[in-house]
């Protein structure tokens, strides 16, 4: 009996050391928070946070001289309208958003006629809901489509993927298949006739990393991230 009992115990070790190791590879316990925040415990069941952002999205003022940023937590973190001086910049990141779930919002979006969207996202379709860029790249396909139909006027701009720093946090991605999404949707806003904006180069270091002067945790940014950012993007139009 005892013999059984230690068995088990040792199974049951080697179970929870797999698990962990397992997130580590996956950037350690970050991990799990955004996998937590971006969805509850089954795919129905939004977490709070991407609920409550979405119903305050669809209740604030809607306006067509609205130019509109579109993203995870990227987007979600910058202080738009205060970075260019410009009112009418309206922040419409979520954090951990993937590609179906700004589908899953983007009726709000779209009902005011945006003069402007501005789109990042598919950082978390890699890292945390384990789509390869093919995947990928399909649903953020069915977001074009949709502002194709729904906001002819508008003018899109799809954003390159931001490069990440596995120097300062391991596992994060790799930014060649970061590279290789970032060709294809060069591709695909082609093939929409939208805009495309290389961002990745203007944030890269020496090794082709995330630079540290940029980022404290190797994926988001810091103010000097976002300067570099708005430079990639203010040539644009309404952006002047």
């Amino acid at each position: 009996m005892l013999v059984i009992l230690w068995i088990s115990l040792l199974f049951n070790t080697l179970f929870l050391l797999a698990g962990h190791l397992l997130i580590v590879r996956k950037g350690g316990y970050k991990y799990l928070y955004r996998i937590i925040l971006a969805r509850g415990v089954s795919e129905n069941n939004f977490h709070p946070y991407y609920l409550h952002k979405k119903s305050q999205f669809e209740v604030l003022p809607k306006s067509d001289s609205a130019i509109v940023f579109l993203g995870d937590s990227l987007t979600d973190e910058g202080e738009w309208g205060e970075l260019f001086s410009n009112p009418n910049m309206k922040n419409r990141g979520i954090s951990a958003d993937t590609t179906d779930l700004v589908l899953n919002r983007l009726d709000v979006i779209v009902e005011s006629q945006p003069k402007q969207i501005f789109l990042m996202i598919g950082i978390n379709d890699l890292m945390n809901a384990g789509r390869n860029v093919e995947e990928t790249l399909s649903e953020y396909k069915n977001i074009l489509i949709e502002l194709q139909q729904k906001t002819p006027k508008t003018q899109v701009f799809v954003q390159s993927i931001l490069p990440v720093n596995n120097n300062i946090s391991r596992y994060w991605q790799d930014n060649n298949i970061v590279m290789e999404l970032n060709l294809k949707l060069r591709e695909l806003a082609q093939e929409f006739s939208y805009y495309y904006i290389d961002v990745f180069p203007y944030l890269l270091d020496s090794q082709n990393q995330l630079s540290s002067d940029y980022t404290s945790d190797g994926l988001h940014l810091n103010g000097k991230g976002y300067l570099m950012w708005k430079q990639a993007i203010e040539q644009y139009n309404s952006l002047k």
